[in-house]
């Protein structure tokens, strides 16, 4: 009695699709509130440009944490429809290989934000 997987049930009982979205999920996150500290040590002395930075940081570190959370959803929804005998295979192997490589931008530009603060920080002379 094995029971293809639900929508909601464990795909691979590695959870390795999990482990990938949390990880992904924990970067993000993190480098937003990286951000957000930045930009609270470097507004005082930069003003308006570290403010643009910070937020543009930030911004891009959520658009991130939402692709990554919708490429889990449609990962997931996929790999779960394959374990089932009536899927269809095209389908299945479109939605997996459909997803995009954006969010990867958005964590590089991101992180160029943050070491455009982090220049300034050094670069200032901030003291904390």
């Amino acid at each position: 009695m094995n029971a293809s997987p639900g929508p909601d049930r464990v795909f691979d009982q590695g959870l390795q699709p999990e482990r990938t979205f949390l990880a992904w999920q924990r970067t993000v996150l993190a480098l937003g509130v990286a951000c957000a500290v930045a930009v609270r040590f470097t507004a005082p002395h930069f003003g308006p440009v570290a403010i643009v930075a910070g937020i543009g940081g930030v911004g891009l570190a959520l658009a991130a944490y939402i692709a990554v959370r919708y490429r889990y959803r449609r990962t997931h929804t996929a790999l779960t429809q394959s374990a089932r005998p009536e899927a269809e295979a095209e389908t299945v192997t479109d939605a997996l290989h459909s997803v995009s490589a954006w969010p990867i931008a958005a964590v590089a530009a991101s992180t160029l934000l943050l070491g455009v603060l982090a220049v300034f920080f050094l670069w200032g002379g901030i003291q904390l």
